[in-house]
């Protein structure tokens, strides 16, 4: 119950306060990336896999994660840019994908929904292109926040349902 209601709150927050959100799942992202980055390349220059192809290949990919991370971790604003754009390519990818979908399930209830889940995924997509660059600044940030308050709810209520059982 009480991570529900700390998330719903920095929801709430991430939502007031867009801007803050948005450099900080910026930076988070970053961080990962060099995570991860700092990981594959102990991995790839520490393995004794099938060849040094593979090594090489692992190595720069290693290099490109943590360059990416770096660049995201230093240059937030074009970092924040770049995030933005790649979401509203995947919400245009996904749209065009899920309303192509929805054709295979002509006649049957999944029809409509595939087809709006679709449209509004496009929607999405001309709603953050269309402001860019300014939609950049406030878009992940707001978007995060209406994540964490719904993922918060979800908490509510499933600890709420599992108090009623006696779990």
């Amino acid at each position: 119950m009480f991570q529900g209601i700390l998330l719903v709150i920095c929801g709430a927050l991430a939502i007031v306060f867009p801007l803050i959100a948005t450099i900080a799942v910026e930076q988070v992202f970053a961080a990962l990336l060099l995570i991860v980055g700092g990981y594959a390349l102990a991995a790839a220059l520490g393995s004794k896999g099938p060849g040094a192809v593979h090594r090489l290949v692992a190595t720069l990919w290693a290099i490109l994660t943590l360059v990416t991370g770096l660049l995201l971790l230093f240059k937030i604003g074009a970092g924040v840019l770049t995030l933005t754009i790649l979401l509203a390519a995947y919400f245009a990818a996904q749209g065009i994908v899920t309303i192509l979908g929805a054709f295979k399930f002509t006649g049957t209830g999944a029809f409509w929904m595939m087809l709006l889940s679709g449209i509004v995924s496009l929607v999405l997509a001309y709603m953050i292109f269309s402001g860019f660059p300014g939609s950049a600044a406030w878009l992940l940030g707001l978007l995060f926040g209406i994540n964490l308050i719904f993922t918060g709810a979800f908490f509510i209520a499933m600890s709420s349902a599992l108090k009623n059982q006696g779990a």
